[in-house]
């Protein structure tokens, strides 16, 4: 796993790719200059109380400043390393470090252990985690 930032462009009209508008939570604004982001790029937020979560961003465009790229290993399973990341996100959480503005820190995320299973265990790993949480949405309906 690599933290990267996007190629800094300018004079191109793009999308501001920041936390507000991936989750939905208000309209684009666009930016004539930035770092480049493609869509599907994944970013995680390295800045504020949720350091650590990590987006998918769904369009081209300027990736928000709170963000960096999060490059997973083509060999690896995508889901399963996010998988690996999602179970460190409490400590992730909770270790931030800067007291104005909370930063993700970067060398707990760094000691984070990706078990390297063959790449076809990370798949029957990815199944059996998707059908053991259609299990708990069926139980949480059910309440």
């Amino acid at each position: 796993m690599q933290l990267t930032d996007g190629e800094k462009q300018s004079g191109i009209k793009r999308i501001n790719l920041d936390v507000k508008f991936l989750r939905g939570e208000r309209e684009a604004k666009s930016l004539l200059s930035g770092k480049f982001v493609t869509a599907n790029t994944l970013l995680i937020l390295v800045d504020g109380e949720n350091s650590g979560e990590v987006f998918r961003s769904s369009i081209d465009g300027y990736q928000g400043s709170t963000f960096k790229q999060l490059r997973i290993n083509e060999n690896m399973n995508e889901e399963y390393v996010l998988q690996v990341i999602n179970l460190h996100r409490k400590i992730l959480r909770e270790s931030k470090v800067g007291s104005a503005i909370p930063h993700l820190n970067k060398k707990i995320f760094k000691a984070i252990e990706v078990p390297i299973p063959p790449y076809k265990e990370q798949q029957k790993i990815i199944k059996a985690i998707t059908k053991a949480f259609m299990s708990l949405d069926l139980i949480m309906e059910s309440l």
